[in-house]
């Protein structure tokens, strides 16, 4: 009886510290980072494999069993998010390489927006230096007429015409 007894606290032992084994390993900072790098490959959420909420998932369930196996063989975590990348391709990457071409995904972002802020400093500046142009009575500029005194004393009859 007693052989008994004993033999089902050990079972109940196992069954109690066996979840607690095996999540262990899905929280280890080398797991966090393996499946942060990955991106889901079930076709509908582009979600990362670490936070791929789908029930059941096709993709990210077998990728995150596979990273813990590798782990626990003592893979390193580059060696796991080179592999995926190799068997997936740069698609599983849930950011580009920074190296080679790839860096470019990196650097042209921050070039695009300091070109569009030049851009717009110009044309506010621009704006800034025709506005200070105008004259302050809000109408257009007249230009000014280099014509004889005949010329104007006409004009002047014909502008009073008019009013």
């Amino acid at each position: 009886m007693r052989f008994r007894s004993l033999l089902a606290m050990a079972a109940a032992a196992a069954l109690l510290t066996g979840p607690a084994v095996s999540q262990d390993r899905y929280n280890s900072a080398d797991f966090q980072r393996v499946t942060h790098a990955l991106t889901c490959q079930c076709g509908g959420c582009n979600a990362i494999v670490g936070e791929c909420a789908m029930d059941r998932c096709p993709s990210s369930e077998p990728i995150r069993e596979e990273v813990a196996e590798r782990l626990q063989a003592g893979e390193a975590a580059e060696d796991i998010i080179s592999m995926f990348a190799e068997r997936y391709g740069l698609v599983i990457l849930s950011a580009p390489p920074t190296s080679g071409f790839h860096l470019s995904a990196w650097i042209l972002p921050g070039v695009f927006l300091l070109g569009g802020a030049a851009v717009v400093f110009a044309v506010l500046r621009r704006r800034r230096s025709v506005a200070a142009a105008a004259p302050a009575g809000g109408g257009a500029a007249v230009p000014a007429v280099d014509a004889s005194p005949e010329v104007l004393a006409r004009i002047e009859r014909d502008v009073e015409q008019i009013r």
